[in-house]
């Protein structure tokens, strides 16, 4: 059996949170009465307890909808008719969408700071206290990176509301000092988390805050790089978009060269702990998403799934089909490939690739087998009265649990961040600095052992043609799992590679991005009820 994370909620805290903070809009009837709470050791543990269940406990974040819409706002294929404007790149400040997403992650964003304000006075062991506070802003931190990438420049709050400030609304932030927030919150977490042999399953660790925080200086760097117009990718140089929707990154002094060396340094760092390590071949490497192998430690941190009830998340059902014995009753089969991204943005032959898609599935009334060019399924009906026909979708088996049995009892956790990624995020840091693609031939080529796959070296690209195959690098090992669509804002190539796949699907013009696609608006909730919005 999977895995279970080992700290326990408070039930009561657990259902006060819960009927009380179905809406948040940055106004403060919605916090939880703190005063007379955390009075010692177990209310703190309770109450970061608390602050963990909450990247889960509404249908906004990682337990629903945060996973769908940024998968429907990149290039790699199609969702939910409900998230066709982020197919299609209209995305306005009435989508409903956006207004749970960013609900969500603002309660969450409440009791990571609840824990952080009133855990210093507690009089308790002063490591432990140290440890929930480091892993509280951990939290924190995903959270604003989260928002800042999203929406760009969002409120930051980081004391608790008092009775005092019930109808004061904050306003927006300059994404500058949003970073250096979650900047200086990893960096506590990094000295005060422990490693993995020295917490439960589940917990934030030194390694998972330097990873992190090793994903935030890449941004930094390859988003302002973008704005400067220095980050050609392929045979273009950068585009209009990719300058202009990245252009709040020029707020940021040092030079990108500073924030990849930060990043490269936060890499080495996340590499430390032995006990988060690669897995030694593709066999084992596919036992990874296998879901009563959870947490195995390719995985940094990842959001946990259960099928305890109220525990689990929904990931199965939205990244499988529908009906098929490989996720839980109900609605489902949200999010799938699409054959153009996976003709031209990924190798499809890669060893990765072909053991992470589903090959061969069944409903009640046909059988689906995948097509030569895995691209789509050959449907074979068991009724003879029916036609057959070809599905041109694609499934990954990234997220199975054929032991589910309702939408919210997967056993699937999502992995916020892989061992993987920091290879990747290394290696490309060591090219950027250097303008040497040469250098990151170890770190990808250690992935790519792993699987079998053939090295590849790097000695002969420009830096344009790396980066290129950077992308499709990160595509084959991290496709459908939350970072594509950063990804593309990040190298300034969104309208570029949405408008390749996505355009003509359906009949109609879809998938072309403007720079201010590279965001999404404020919710006009959170308009309408703060005055410091404008």
């Amino acid at each position: 059996m999977k895995i279970k994370i080992l700290f326990k909620i408070n039930l009561m805290l657990f259902l006060f949170c819960i009927s009380s903070c179905e809406v948040l809009d940055e106004q403060p009837f919605t916090q939880n009465e703190t005063e007379n709470y955390y009075l010692d050791s177990n209310d703190a543990i309770d109450g970061l307890a608390s602050a963990y269940a909450r990247l889960k406990s509404g249908n906004g974040y990682y337990k629903q909808k945060y996973l769908s819409t940024i998968f429907a706002a990149s290039d790699q294929g199609i969702s939910t008719f409900l998230l066709n404007n982020f197919k299609n790149g209209t995305v306005t400040s009435t989508d409903p969408n956006i207004d749970t997403i960013w609900k969500d992650i603002y309660v969450a964003i409440r009791d990571a700071n609840n824990v952080i304000a009133n855990v210093p006075s507690i009089e308790m062991d002063e490591e432990l206290k140290s440890r929930i506070i480091g892993e509280a802003k951990f939290l924190r931190a995903l959270h604003y990176f989260n928002l800042v990438r999203c929406f760009g420049e969002v409120p930051l709050r980081t004391e608790p509301v008092t009775a005092e400030g019930v109808s004061e609304g904050l306003p927006l932030s300059p994404i500058i000092d949003i970073y250096n927030q979650i900047i200086e919150d990893l960096q506590y977490a990094s000295l005060n988390c422990s490693t993995r042999a020295q917490t439960d399953i589940g917990r934030a660790t030194k390694s998972s805050s330097d990873a992190l925080l090793a994903k935030v200086y890449l941004r930094i760097a390859s988003c302002k790089q973008t704005a400067l117009g220095l980050m050609n990718v392929g045979s273009s140089g950068t585009s209009n978009d990719g300058i202009n929707g990245n252009v709040q990154y020029l707020q940021f002094q040092e030079s990108p060269t500073y924030y990849y060396e930060s990043a490269k340094n936060s890499c080495d760092n996340a590499l430390l702990d032995n006990g988060f390590n690669l897995v030694g071949n593709l066999e084992d490497w596919v036992t990874i998403f296998d879901p009563n192998n959870g947490n195995s430690p390719e995985m940094l941190f990842d959001v946990q799934g259960s099928n305890e009830i109220g525990q689990g998340t929904a990931v199965s059902n939205l990244f499988t089909p529908r009906n098929s014995g490989l996720s839980g009753t109900g609605f489902g089969g949200s999010n799938k490939l699409k054959g153009k991204f996976i003709n031209n943005y990924l190798d499809k032959s890669d060893p990765r690739f072909q053991n992470s898609i589903i090959k061969e599935y069944q409903t009640s009334s046909r059988l689906f087998e995948i097509n030569n060019g895995s691209t789509g399924y050959f449907s074979t009906p068991f009724d003879s009265d029916l036609n057959p026909y070809t599905l041109w979708q694609v499934w990954t088996s990234k997220y199975i649990d054929s032991d589910a049995t309702s939408p919210y009892d997967s056993r699937q956790n999502w992995h916020i961040i892989r061992l993987a990624d920091v290879y990747l995020m290394r290696a490309e840091a060591l090219a950027e600095l250097n303008q040497n693609p040469s250098l990151a031939n170890n770190d990808i080529n250690i992935l790519r052992n792993r699987v079998g796959a053939t090295e590849i070296d790097f000695s002969s690209y420009s830096m344009s043609d790396f980066r290129t195959t950077l992308l499709k690098e990160r595509a084959v090992e991290l496709y459908m799992e939350g970072h594509r669509f950063f990804d593309l804002t990040r190298f300034g190539v969104y309208n570029e590679y949405c408008y390749k796949v996505l355009n003509g699907i359906g009949g109609n013009t879809d998938g072309s991005r403007q720079a201010d696609d590279y965001t999404w608006p404020i919710p006009i909730f959170e308009i309408a009820a703060n005055s410091n919005i404008n």
